[in-house]
């Protein structure tokens, strides 16, 4: 799904982290890092999104080993890269937590990307969209949003869904 963006607004890039490895089960669900198929995927969809012109200009990601890895694989296919913020409030957030973080974090970014889990990301963007949006490993679902500040997004607002891109789409 592809629509062309809007001439002004904000861009809300939201995306659920690359598919992780359950093979060592001594380590915790936070510190499990990516597989092989996450490793790969994670810089496509960087390319992806660089193609469509909506590198972030800063990335709210949570504190697990599996969304900083996904952030910065990501990162490391952008010039100029964004910033980072590992936000511990994203790990396995809620979809009203995710609308907290991004209202209270989102500082001054004009496209502004958030990196958790479902399934609160599946939730807030199938509320965002008001359709329901399945979100697999490395989906990305980017909005477009008539706002000046982060700090008035709506779940019941203007969201425009302009994108929804999953690995096996590319």
């Amino acid at each position: 799904m592809s629509k062309q963006p809007l001439s002004s607004g904000r861009f809300l890039i939201v995306m659920r982290h690359a598919k992780s490895d359950w093979s060592d089960a001594a380590l915790s669900d936070h510190d499990r890092v990516l597989n092989e198929r996450g490793k790969r995927d994670a810089p496509r969809m960087a390319r992806w999104l660089a193609e469509v012109a909506l590198v972030p200009d800063l990335i709210l990601c949570s504190t697990a080993q599996r969304t900083q890895e996904t952030a910065d694989l990501m990162k490391q296919q952008w010039s100029p890269k964004p910033t980072i913020s590992l936000t511990a409030g994203l790990y396995l957030a809620t979809h009203e937590q995710i609308l907290r973080t991004i209202r209270s974090d989102g500082c001054e970014a004009e496209r502004l990307m958030v990196l958790a889990h479902n399934p609160g990301v599946t939730e807030f963007v199938s509320r965002l969209s008001r359709q329901p949006i399945d979100m697999p490993t490395a989906a990305i679902a980017v909005f477009e949003l008539p706002l000046d500040d982060w700090s008035e997004l709506s779940e019941t607002g203007s969201a425009r869904l302009v994108h929804y891109m999953r690995p096996k789409a590319l």
